[in-house]
């Protein structure tokens, strides 16, 4: 019989030794003896872990795609639009020129370099304007003054982007091409978003705040461009028929410049306006076959597209002139003179 001082002690966990696995030649070594870990390798280039010229190129290009795809979007637009407002004042309708894509971008180059650069020189400034303001966010002291200027942004752009659309809508049939309401709604788009981003950033950053779910801000980001493009998209439409009414009016000043043309077909034209005449010319006595040839005289060359010759015709106007369309082909031959 045990008496109760005699019973063994409980084992403590200090005490407890596990025996060794069968097979161990040895007990594993306790942690603080464990052999340290070897150094990581540095990464190589090849793994990521440099910057390749390669990467910095592709980087650049994929920045500078889409600015490039929206300025030749433009363009193409701008020479359509271009090319229908003047096909229209001078009574025509614009596909009767089929022009190709290559024609709608040259026509459009030389009166559109000008607003791209302003363009371009403007987004050089911003981006100068911004890194100054990634600086002064940098400073605690700067951002109370950073958060009272993004908001006067944001409300002075809500309010450009109220004043051009009320003002398109009380102008719309007074002004059928607006010049200023889609620079001011572009504009204040621009100001209003920039202004709520940095009143946000330039908050306290010790303050609760709920981050917008990431849909909700690409909704956002999805919105504010597409108001931006379309309004761009307005204002070179409203250029373009500026531009279009302006080189129609620019012809018939400037008509007396431009190349005769002189047409010889074997059958009259038949071509009805002022000062457009028409004889017959008898072949010579050295011609091998005796035949008569049509002369029309008092045309000048406008331009040749889609397999056809436009041609006007002297003292030409929007107004009372007569645009001659004919097929470009072999049976009728040409010569241009000044």
């Amino acid at each position: 019989m045990t008496t109760a001082d005699q019973r063994p002690a409980p084992a403590t966990p200090a005490d407890t030794v596990e025996a060794p696995a069968a097979g161990d030649g040895a007990r594993s070594p306790p942690p603080e003896t464990a052999a340290p870990e070897a150094p990581a390798a540095p990464p190589s280039p090849a793994a990521g872990g440099g910057e390749s010229p390669l990467r910095t190129a592709v980087s650049v290009l994929t920045t500078l795609g889409p600015p490039l795809t929206i300025a030749t979007a433009l363009m193409l637009y701008f020479g359509w639009a271009r090319s229908a407002a003047q096909a229209r004042l001078m009574g025509l309708d614009e596909s009767l020129f089929g022009f190709s894509t290559r024609d709608y971008v040259l026509r459009s180059i030389s009166t559109l370099y000008v607003p791209l650069l302003a363009v371009a020189a403007l987004a050089l400034g911003w981006l100068a304007l911004h890194q100054r303001v990634d600086r002064a966010l940098q400073r605690p002291s700067s951002r109370p003054a950073l958060r009272r200027a993004g908001r006067a942004a944001m409300v002075a752009g809500l309010l450009m982007v109220a004043g051009a659309v009320l003002s398109a809508i009380l102008t719309r049939n007074q002004n059928p091409t607006p010049m200023v309401e889609p620079l001011v709604l572009a504009a204040g788009t621009a100001t209003a978003a920039y202004g709520g981003w940095l009143a946000g950033v330039a908050g306290d950053p010790g303050a609760p705040s709920l981050a917008a779910p990431p849909w909700q801000r690409a909704l956002r980001v999805l919105l504010v461009g597409s108001v931006i493009t379309l309004s761009l998209f307005w204002e070179m439409s409203s250029f373009a028929a500026v531009v279009g009414r302006g080189q129609a009016l620019e012809i018939a000043r400037t008509i007396s410049r431009y190349p005769r043309a002189t047409a010889f077909s074997a059958t009259p034209l038949g071509i009805q306006a002022p000062g457009v005449r028409e004889e017959r010319v008898a072949a010579g006595p050295g011609s091998a076959e005796a035949a008569t040839t049509y002369r029309t005289t008092g045309l000048r060359f406008l331009a040749r597209s889609g397999g056809r010759m436009f041609l006007l015709h002297d003292g030409w106007t929007p107004r009372r002139g007569t645009v001659i369309v004919l097929p470009d082909n072999e049976q009728v031959r040409w010569q241009f003179s000044r």
